[in-house]
């Protein structure tokens, strides 16, 4: 009777393990990441790797869509807006590249294999897996690990975070 409740509990393990496999596979991998990290400060912050990286930024920014999947949604800071309210995030036209010059505002970018070059003052949130590099001033942190901007290198997700 063990042996076979032990089989029945092998079996059903094995066919939730299939089944999660099977669901993972159907979402986004892009949707949804292994690690985050959150920074705030000035200067230049360069992310590369697949996931969501939601940004508000007073600067310029490149984003390069290496393998064709990514949605960008901005939302511009209306120059009349004395309180410096944003509007509601919207979707821009896919390209391989965006190139925002003076932007001020919020933006989300998700996708498998993108790079966000951000120069100026911002905070930011990137969820999934990549690196990170930060030069200027500010700080930075993760689940486990904290810093500051003087031309840190990170890797998140994966294995978790290495400062290199």
């Amino acid at each position: 009777m063990r042996k076979r409740l032990a089989a029945m509990l092998v079996a059903t393990t094995v066919l939730m393990t299939v089944a999660v496999g099977a669901q993972a596979q159907e979402t986004d991998a892009s949707m949804e990441g292994k690690g985050s990290i959150w920074a705030k400060g000035s200067g230049v912050a360069i992310l590369d790797g697949g996931g969501r990286v939601q940004m508000a930024i007073d600067g310029d920014v490149v984003i390069y869509d290496y393998a064709g999947d990514a949605v960008v949604k901005i939302g511009a800071v209306p120059e009349e807006e004395p309180d410096g309210e944003v509007g509601r995030l919207q979707e821009v036209s896919p390209t391989s590249t965006y190139t925002l010059d003076d932007f001020r505002g919020r933006m989300q970018v998700v996708g498998s294999g993108i790079r966000i070059e951000a120069e100026g003052d911002m905070k930011f949130r990137a969820r999934g897996e990549g690196s990170v590099e930060l030069d200027g001033r500010g700080w930075w942190k993760t689940r486990r690990a904290r810093g500051a901007w003087n031309g840190t290198g990170l890797n998140f997700g994966g294995a978790g975070v290495e400062e290199g």
